[in-house]
């Protein structure tokens, strides 16, 4: 059965944009979210034949006016030809002739803002009338851009909007169930494609994992080659920021200061353009668990979009071999590396199937990784030095008195009661946990060579099958 990749977990957006659609009030609609989401698609499955559907482009406002009117004149072949001044008096002729509660959508909006930033007073200006007799729908890849104009109070458009979605990656369990892919095979391809539903399209063309990665990405004629500086476009035209912070992340370097030398810039000068990948969920702030994310000087960054860390990880490090034309060294590479790579999408995986979910008889908070520095003592219980620990998923219960804590591993088979005795060594050095009752979970790739043996109450083993049935949960 062939699968429709657009649609794919979005029928909770569908009904939503036809449920607004159907009211007879006039609805004024706001969607954004980053490309190739579907959001354009997912509009047009809701439009009906009399409805008006505009992808804007960065040419000049006459132009953009012009090419408007050749597309409400498609479906009311009675719209005036004239030569419209203002988008003001074109939006009123369309109000005057349009069918009621018809729609217009003005897809990439942000690029008419661009070159025309008086048209949010000119909608404030239709909406605020009460004489509108079509439903709007304002639809944008660039995320900062969307957000200011609708929650900004100081925009036109800010609290006007009766719908306001926000299109975001589709969780990995859904791509396993649309596809019939078994869990690990859809972990790993999942963490290149991500939950953006036109990688998974372009996916679809090839044979096998490795083939599309090579096409796709490390071939230099790949669509999705140059894939990071086409989003980053979305949002500014000065790219080098945020290109040289993902790559400096991308390549290990995850405290603020190691960016900024990586990067060569001054720490202050990297305050906006990290924001502003925050902001397009492209980079994530890390702080230990427990620990208050403002206060914290523990902070470390993480590329949390699949494909954007598989990309800064193998293919912008290695620009210079793909120029000359050899992807089979980066290839190399990559496949011995694999695991690793998979292995960080794993983790994050089994902390949000762990966040706020009912497991082992209780109910946990948000799960996220601890770190620190922790002390070694002797015989006689003095300190003799210092030890770094790190823990991938540590949660508290509602009730605070129990942590889970879990070690994650992706790889092959290994035996639980090592694995076990570690986790619990480093858990038993870290004073701040001594008071609580501690759950401790492997999760694992594969099942160990010695999972029969594992009968204590407070130590379990969860798969990936687990883990995807505890994410929709």
């Amino acid at each position: 059965m062939e699968i429709d990749m657009e649609f794919v977990d979005r029928k909770k957006e569908i009904n939503r944009l036809t449920r607004a659609l159907r009211s007879e009030k006039k609805r004024f609609i706001v969607m954004y979210g980053r490309r190739r989401l579907g959001k354009s698609t997912l509009i047009k499955k809701v439009l009906n034949e009399l409805d008006v559907y505009f992808e804007a482009d960065l040419n000049e406002p006459m132009i953009e006016m012009q090419l408007l009117v050749n597309a409400i004149r498609m479906v009311y072949p009675a719209f005036a030809m004239a030569k419209y001044e203002s988008w003001y008096s074109l939006l009123m002729h369309f109000n005057a002739i349009c069918k009621d509660n018809s729609t217009l959508c003005l897809d990439e909006f942000p690029y008419l803002v661009k070159k025309n930033p008086a048209l949010p007073s000119i909608i404030q200006r239709l909406l605020d009338s009460g004489n509108l007799r079509f439903n709007l729908i304002i639809c944008g890849s660039s995320q900062r851009m969307m957000k200011k104009l609708i929650l900004n109070a100081a925009e036109p458009l800010y609290g006007r909007a009766d719908e306001k979605i926000c299109l975001r990656p589709i969780p990995l369990p859904y791509w396993k169930e649309a596809l019939g892919l078994d869990s690990k095979t859809a972990l790993e391809e999942f963490s290149i494609w991500g939950g953006v539903p036109r990688y998974w399209v372009l996916r679809e063309d090839y044979d096998n994992l490795w083939d599309a990665v090579d096409g796709l990405i490390l071939d230099e004629h790949g669509i999705l080659a140059d894939e990071p500086n086409a989003l980053f476009l979305d949002e500014t035209s000065e790219i080098a920021p945020y290109s040289s912070i993902m790559t400096a992340v991308g390549s290990g370097h995850t405290r603020y200061s190691a960016v900024a030398d990586a990067v060569g810039r001054k720490v202050t000068e990297l305050s906006m353009p990290i924001k502003s990948l925050r902001e397009m969920s492209f980079l994530a702030r890390e702080v230990p668990f427990g620990e208050n994310e403002e206060k914290s000087r523990k902070t470390l960054y993480r590329i949390s979009d699949p494909f954007m860390s598989f990309y800064y990880r193998y293919v912008a490090p290695n620009k210079s071999y793909l120029a000359l034309g050899r992807p089979k060294k980066i290839m190399e590479r990559i496949k011995q590396d694999f695991n690793s790579h998979v292995g960080s999408i794993w983790e994050t995986c089994c902390q949000n199937a762990v966040s706020f979910n009912d497991l082992f008889g209780k109910e946990w908070s948000m799960a996220s990784r601890w770190w620190g520095s922790v002390p070694e003592r002797d015989d006689n219980d003095k300190i003799t030095g210092h030890r770094d620990i790190e823990l991938d998923v540590v949660s508290e219960s509602s009730d605070k008195k129990s942590l889970l804590i879990g070690e994650c591993k992706w790889n092959v088979p290994d035996y639980a009661d090592r694995l076990f005795h570690t986790l619990k060594t480093k858990v038993r050095r870290i004073p701040q946990f001594k008071d609580y009752e501690i759950i401790y979970v492997l999760f694992l790739r594969e099942a160990p060579f010695d999972v029969e043996s594992i009968d204590h109450k407070n130590m379990h083993i969860l798969y990936p099958d687990d883990i995807m049935r505890l994410i929709l949960t």
